[in-house]
């Protein structure tokens, strides 16, 4: 699903973010999954569900896996996803009994779903950082402009007077606030999926609570009840990045406006060239955020479709998951670092002249 302007040189890194894309390589996913697989046999050691020493055999081999990523992709073309594959590949060699200490009584949901929420929490957690270094920027331009006298303007008409500050608090504060919305985020998203075939949590006949909460502890995440369809967390971690790209997407919209010729409210240091009109200076990354997070926005009503799942457990709902939300995570990425740049480009904010700010407001 990539295509020149996302995923070559061709438009430079503003629509990139090779760290967070990182996060979705086969290298680190499968990573993940492994962390996984090791955490299941060490439970099904923990239980007694099987041998210690076959379990031992089957850590070792697991500890000392390398995974052939080309003939996981291969298998994926007719399996649909990776897990059986894999699962072939760390059994390979191992006595019967140690085969058995891996992934037995797991699905290859389990597998996945781990893996995306061990993602998803370590990209949430980037960022969080990106975006309070965000709001480091606006805070930095407050006090270096708050007092500087604007027109204030709605409906795209010229209202009442107002200072830079007013502006850039509007800015600023739906940021803030979906900062301090992340924590808890993150705690809703830090849960395993251990559901088995049908989301009964029972494998070999037995309810698997004791196991899901050894493979939990081993990740370093939470128990929260069965959820194959319900796929709110994911639905959750998509209405977060539309609210963080909206926000940056107003920004870059009043900083377009403000950049307008006649209007003057704002200058900025080394902005886009025109190839036919060398006077222009177009706020480059300004429409950008405006692009990201239409386009993110309009993600996310698709992932909202993922709650649509037939019965115990979706094929095609579970997949459009992985076709939206790498992708509004990167674009989300890629608004941050824009916003960082241009809220530093700035040079100016406000007017000098105090008699162009008008005193009666329009409806």
């Amino acid at each position: 699903m990539s295509n020149a302007f996302t995923r070559t040189a061709l438009l430079g890194s503003l629509l990139q973010d090779p760290k967070i894309a990182e996060e979705f390589s086969p290298a680190l996913f499968i990573a993940r999954m492994v962390q996984f697989e090791r955490a299941w046999t060490e439970a099904l050691k923990t239980t007694d569900a099987v041998a210690e020493a076959d379990a031992n055999i089957a850590l070792q081999a697991i500890d000392a896996f390398e995974p052939d990523i080309d003939a996981l992709g291969k298998a994926s073309e007719v399996d649909g996803l990776p897990v059986p594959e894999l699962v072939r590949q760390l059994r390979i060699g191992l006595p019967e009994a140690a085969q058995a200490a891996i992934h037995t009584g797991a699905t290859s949901q389990d597998v996945i779903d781990t893996s995306m929420t061990l993602t998803a929490c370590a990209i949430l957690r980037m960022l969080e950082q990106r975006s309070k270094v965000v709001l480091e920027c606006l805070d930095e331009l407050a006090a270096s402009f708050a007092d500087k006298p604007m027109t204030g303007r709605t409906r795209m008409q010229a209202a009442l007077p107002i200072t830079a500050g007013h502006r850039i608090q509007s800015w600023r504060n739906p940021l803030a606030a979906h900062i301090t919305q992340l924590a808890h985020l993150i705690d809703t998203v830090n849960i395993v999926q251990v559901g088995g075939a049908v989301g009964l949590r029972v494998t070999r006949g037995r309810s698997d609570e004791k196991i899901t909460a050894c493979v939990a502890e081993s990740l370093n995440l939470s128990v929260s009840p069965v959820w194959h369809t319900d796929r709110t967390v994911m639905v959750d971690i998509g209405h977060w990045l539309c609210k963080i790209t909206g926000t940056l997407g107003k920004v870059g919209q009043d900083i377009a406006l403000m950049a307008q010729q006649g209007i003057n409210e704002i200058a900025l240091d080394g902005a886009g060239s025109s190839s036919a009109m060398p006077h222009k200076q177009n706020p480059i990354r300004a429409e950008l955020l405006v692009a990201v997070a239409r386009v993110v926005a309009g993600h996310q009503g698709i992932l909202a479709q993922s709650m649509i799942h037939e019965q115990e457990r979706s094929g095609a709902a579970w997949a459009t998951e992985w076709m939206t939300l790498p992708a509004m995570f990167e674009a989300t990425g890629a608004s941050l670092n824009m916003a960082e740049y241009l809220l530093r480009q700035i040079k100016h904010i406000g007017v000098e002249d105090t008699h162009i700010v008008p005193k009666h407001s329009l409806f």
